[in-house]
């Protein structure tokens, strides 16, 4: 008689269980809001659109497909870790609650912001590692094999690089007391932002970056020219360390008044002279609107009449 291993091991049930759960949430969080962006943003909105487009065409089917093909390895990571995360919290080793009360109310409310500034923080010196040429091939190339980005970008990761963003709410929560649901609405916020940063379609609306609120939150236009120019750009939701620390593209205040400016308007907007600038500043380098037609099956070319 052959015995089931779950049962000669009970807390094997648990372990599949809480791994499969990790797993239908963390791919069900990519899969819903980067499908959503992909049919609203570009297949529904596209045409109207396509003036705020920041890639030169539509991509390959083969270069979705790949993006597709790596995040799903890098869903599978993150849920690893969930289940890592789950298990720690009952041993007391993840500072995660559940009673809403243990912290106050307002503690609760808090700790997302709080987890988006420390986790923009994180990602800002991990990325600019990354990008050291002793790491950048092994860890952080995969994702930027997609030079002009789409939605399914956003978790087109290695595995190292996978497994380096994901270890971001097991770290902090080692030290940090965060509730149940702050983690979850957190989680949410990320991959929203995520997504629509690799959108390539820049949504906020013009002179967002002259404001002193919106110089400081980074856009879909800031992302893309990192991908264009690896060595700049490097914040995730915020612009505060690239500024800080001179890694701001020199053009981007001009490329995204470029692209947010009405059609056959003049911008003219003073940028430092820079040895990185050296791409033309004109919207058809960078800013060239692609065909949304693309995104589409093409219609049947007109027969000739006799």
């Amino acid at each position: 008689m052959r015995h089931d291993p779950c049962e000669a091991h009970p807390d094997m049930k648990d372990l599949a269980a809480t791994f499969f759960v990790s797993l239908a949430f963390d791919f069900g969080r990519y899969a819903l809001v980067a499908c959503a962006v992909f049919a609203t943003f570009w297949l529904w909105l596209g045409d109207r659109l396509h003036h705020r487009w920041l890639r030169p065409r539509a991509p390959e089917t083969a270069s979705m497909v790949r993006e597709i093909r790596a995040s799903v390895r890098t869903v599978l990571i993150f849920a690893v870790l969930g289940t890592v995360v789950v298990f720690g919290r009952r041993a007391g080793v993840f500072r995660i609650y559940l009673d809403p009360h243990r912290h106050g109310i307002p503690y609760l409310l808090a700790t997302p912001l709080i987890l988006i500034v420390l986790q923009d923080t994180y990602f800002y010196f991990m990325h600019r590692a990354m990008h050291h040429r002793w790491l950048y091939h092994a860890v952080h190339h995969e994702h930027h094999i997609s030079r002009h980005t789409s939605p399914f970008t956003a978790y087109a990761f290695s595995p190292a690089e996978a497994l380096a963003h994901g270890l971001f709410v097991p770290l902090v929560t080692l030290v940090l007391p965060a509730h149940v649901i702050a983690v979850f609405v957190f989680l949410a916020f990320m991959i929203v932002r995520n997504v629509l940063g690799h959108l390539a379609i820049e949504l906020y609306p013009r002179g967002f970056v002259a404001h002193r609120l919106g110089a400081m939150h980074t856009t879909t236009t800031h992302h893309a020219l990192h991908h264009l120019r690896p060595h700049t750009n490097f914040g995730l939701y915020f612009t505060w360390w690239d500024r800080a620390l001179g890694t701001t593209d020199p053009t981007y205040e001009r490329r995204f008044a470029e692209v947010t400016a009405p059609r056959g308007t003049a911008v003219e907007i003073a940028t430092p002279a820079s040895p990185v600038a050296r791409l033309p500043l004109h919207r058809s380098a960078l800013l060239a609107t692609p065909s949304p037609s693309r995104l589409r099956c093409p219609a049947p070319a007109p027969t000739a009449r006799p």
